[in-house]
């Protein structure tokens, strides 16, 4: 029955093909599709000997095996099953029958086509460390499978083992930066990087390291002073990973340098004030930053930076305090790698002023100030300070403790610049303001 079958399939596909037809073309045409095998005891030719697993890398098999010199054939079909065949005792080959499960996954069209690789139906799709079962059948000429055949049981190779050699270099500004030994399986394609702030997870997958030899990964962390745990997969080309290692391992960033402490001042010069403070433990700073806040009424304007202080000097002259000015002051230390201190305790310092007092006269106003506060200062300009107009210059005095002023309105705003007797401008000339009363 099984040989009138396949004169017909044969007569068939020589109507179809033409009286051109080999023994090549009746193979392929007879196999092309995946269906029941079909075997016939009348080619029941020699099994291939020397059947083997020439590798299992790459989530395929592939196989060798020697040809067979008798007989009719045209070729082999390789079968598979998956796991380990329990109806596949032939010792040696001789006839093992018609195995329901078995499954056409391969055909060479020669009595000399003795590779062959088994992909799978895709890529990777025989997966990692899984169990097959092969069976390769010669058949002849006229397409006809014998029931004699070879088997072994073949193992993909398996997933990848565990990268060993895991270290972290801690204390560096906000990253951590992970190495390890390369895995020796060729098969690995790089490695899962898994991070945690516990040792109990769950472990956030953070990065892929690309390439077997790719070894280093710099994890950024946003933080100072931050605690992190990791673990390192290996992974195929294909996605498939090992387990984690085993034990985690712990990371910690850089602190940033501690706040200054000890912040003084000096403020008994006229329109100066001296800051000085503790100097820091650190040995990587790069520099101080001196921060102030003018106060306007009830509350503090926002601060601003007004000068950067080497790190091996911890003093500050602010030379623009105004006559009895209340100012804020904060400072902060910043390291080599850019990291910021929190800023000091605050400072207020309300500056030195000369007493200044209007006095109306017949012709306008006096402008007095305490000599015994100028400090040696003898010399004075004054202007009216005008939102709109350009300021005005009202008067100056030299040697003396009082200027004369013109008439002025309820409200106006005065600026008097101070200087030496010679009016030495070597130096900011220490500023006051009044208001002339009445105004709003």
């Amino acid at each position: 029955m099984a040989r009138n079958t396949l004169v017909i399939a044969l007569a068939a596909l020589a109507v179809l093909t033409g009286c051109g037809i080999t023994a090549e073309k009746v193979a392929t045409k007879l196999f092309e599709a995946d269906k029941t095998i079909v075997y016939d005891r009348s080619s029941d030719l020699l099994p291939p000997e020397g059947l083997r697993v020439t590798s299992n890398a790459d989530r395929q098999i592939s196989l060798a095996w020697d040809p067979v010199l008798v007989g009719d054939v045209a070729g082999y079909a390789i079968l598979r099953t998956s796991g380990p065949s329990a109806k596949d005792k032939d010792n040696g080959g001789a006839t093992a029958g018609n195995d329901p499960d078995a499954r056409r996954v391969g055909l060479t069209t020669s009595r000399f086509g003795t590779v062959f690789t088994d992909e799978g139906d895709s890529p990777g799709s025989l997966g990692d460390g899984q169990t097959y079962s092969y069976r390769v059948h010669p058949y002849d000429t006229q397409g006809r499978i014998s029931r004699s055949h070879a088997a072994l049981t073949a193992t993909t190779e398996p997933k990848p083992g565990v990268p060993a050699g895991l270290q972290v270099y801690s204390n560096l500004p906000r990253k951590a930066v992970l190495s390890w030994t390369p895995s020796e399986e060729r098969a690995v394609a790089g490695y899962g990087v898994y991070r945690c702030p516990t040792m109990a997870g769950p472990w956030e997958h953070v990065a892929f390291a690309d390439g077997r030899l790719n070894t280093v990964y710099e994890d950024a962390i946003p933080g100072d002073l931050r605690v992190m745990y990791y673990r390192i997969t290996a992974v195929n080309r294909f996605g498939g990973e090992s387990e984690m290692t085993e034990s985690p391992i712990r990371a910690v960033t850089k602190a940033e340098p501690l706040p200054p402490i000890g912040l003084a001042a000096d403020a008994r010069k006229l329109g100066e004030v001296d800051l000085h403070w503790a100097p820091n433990v650190e040995t990587d700073l790069r520099t101080y930053e001196v921060w102030r806040s003018a106060k306007k009424g009830a509350d503090f304007a926002p601060e601003v930076r007004i000068a950067t202080v080497d790190p091996g000097k911890q003093s500050y002259a602010d030379t623009a305090v105004g006559c009895g000015e209340t100012v804020r002051y904060q400072v902060r230390a910043l390291d080599t790698d850019g990291l910021e201190s929190f800023f000091s305790e605050p400072l207020e310092v309300t500056g030195p002023d000369l007493g200044l007092a209007l006095a109306p006269t017949p012709t306008g106003f006096e402008l007095r100030w305490d000599p015994a506060r100028a400090g040696g200062l003898t010399a004075a300009r004054v202007r009216e300070l005008r939102s709109i107009l350009p300021d005005r210059e009202l008067a100056s005095a030299s040697g003396a403790d009082a200027v004369a002023l013109p008439p002025l309105s309820p409200g106006t705003r005065l600026e008097v610049a101070f200087a030496g007797a010679a009016g030495d401008a070597s130096s900011a000339p220490p500023v006051c303001q009044i208001t002339v009363p009445g105004g709003s």
